[in-house]
């Protein structure tokens, strides 16, 4: 069958960009569409070698600096992606890539990892952390979401089937969408951990550095703990964390995959803040036998056992973090419950899952 896989944009290599090379490694021959595409940013990664057919976003000067900010005609560019030619066309979609236009004679299935976030369960947060609280700015801002909302219901109706990555995501797709999905799992390679039979002392964080996911709490936390903190990734918050952060954290920007296998086998818990639709670090972390100590909403409540393979926190704040993290060092946790939990999200469960829901819900 003729398979066409549809992402958002191609920028940085995370979560979903894992999620699309294990979905080629089922279907290999697929070809992949994309709003955007910045190859440079993949020489080191499995992707280095991807061809993506891109929307007229990728022409506009600097895009690259600035496509975030074109959220309002993303829905425009995604619905000019030409996939008629399929038979079946499977979308991997956080905000838009779930509104491509298919036919009624092609199966379209959707991998959600959430309903667009900004304009639904995290409206108020993503208005609050990128300081639009101007009132007119506000007011504006408010009037786009609402329509990015009206679009986004609607576009949900143009896939044959959902599957959430968790039931987290689940919830919110019957509130955003009023439809059912089925929960499968992402694939997390934790076969590429080996846990250090001792834990070095300090404290691990890899993440994109972007506002929702409330780094700057974490520095704030670990510069009054004085414990030391390690934090892994890049974004457009790196500059503003280089500057609060204390003589106890270490940044090092973004690491290949080598090395930050090497920092969670070896380091003493992985802190995190952040509500995730699902958060494969965290799994990643605990298959390298590292407790993981994080807010307790979203997948971090599915990934994470509370009190036994790590510890969850009531509040997105630095006291509360702070509180966790000193409740963590009076505990002996066991890293061999870690890495057992883990393996529920391992590679194998997540292909066997995802080629039996598309066998069941392909068309002819």
């Amino acid at each position: 069958m003729k398979t066409a896989i549809v992402h958002e944009w191609l920028s940085t290599f995370g979560g979903t960009e894992r999620l699309l090379v294990e979905t080629l490694r089922l279907f290999p021959h697929a070809d992949v569409f994309a709003l955007t595409h910045f190859p440079k940013n993949f020489q080191n990664t499995p992707l280095r070698e991807l061809i993506v057919q891109t929307t007229f976003l990728q022409k506009i000067p600097r895009i690259e600096k600035h496509y975030r900010k074109l959220l309002p005609i993303m829905p425009l560019a995604i619905e000019t992606l030409d996939v008629s030619k399929y038979d079946v066309v499977i979308s991997l979609s956080h905000a838009v890539a779930h509104g491509v236009k298919t036919h009624k004679h092609q199966t379209h299935i959707s991998y959600i990892s959430t309903p667009m976030r900004y304009a639904w369960h995290m409206r108020d947060d993503y208005l609050k952390l990128h300081g639009l609280t101007n009132p007119l700015i506000r007011l504006a801002a408010n009037g786009t979401l609402s329509l990015l909302r009206r679009w986004d219901a609607s576009a949900s109706t143009r896939s044959n089937s959902l599957i959430a990555n968790s039931q987290w995501t689940a919830s919110h797709i019957r509130e955003a969408w009023k439809r059912d999905s089925q929960v499968i799992y992402p694939s997390v390679d934790i076969n590429r951990f080996t846990p250090s039979k001792k834990r070095d002392n300090f404290y691990l964080l890899v993440s994109r550095l972007v506002p929702y996911k409330m780094t700057s709490e974490i520095v704030r936390a670990f510069n009054l703990l004085g414990l030391p903190l390690t934090i892994v990734g890049d974004g457009p918050d790196l500059p503003h964390l280089q500057r609060i952060a204390g003589k106890s954290i270490a940044i090092m920007g973004y690491q290949p995959d080598k090395a930050v296998t090497e920092l969670m086998n070896k380091a003493k818990a992985f802190v995190y803040m952040a509500t995730e639709d699902f958060g494969i670090a965290m799994v990643e972390a605990q298959a390298a036998g590292c407790p993981v100590i994080a807010y307790y909403k979203g997948g971090a409540s599915e990934i994470v056992r509370d009190g036994e393979t790590g510890l969850l926190f009531n509040e997105q704040t630095a006291e509360s973090l702070v509180e966790a993290v000193q409740d963590f060092e009076k505990m002996n946790l066991n890293s061999k419950a870690a890495v057992d939990n883990a393996a529920r999200f391992s590679s194998e469960r997540f292909r066997r899952e995802f080629l039996t829901h598309i066998e069941n819900h392909r068309k002819g």
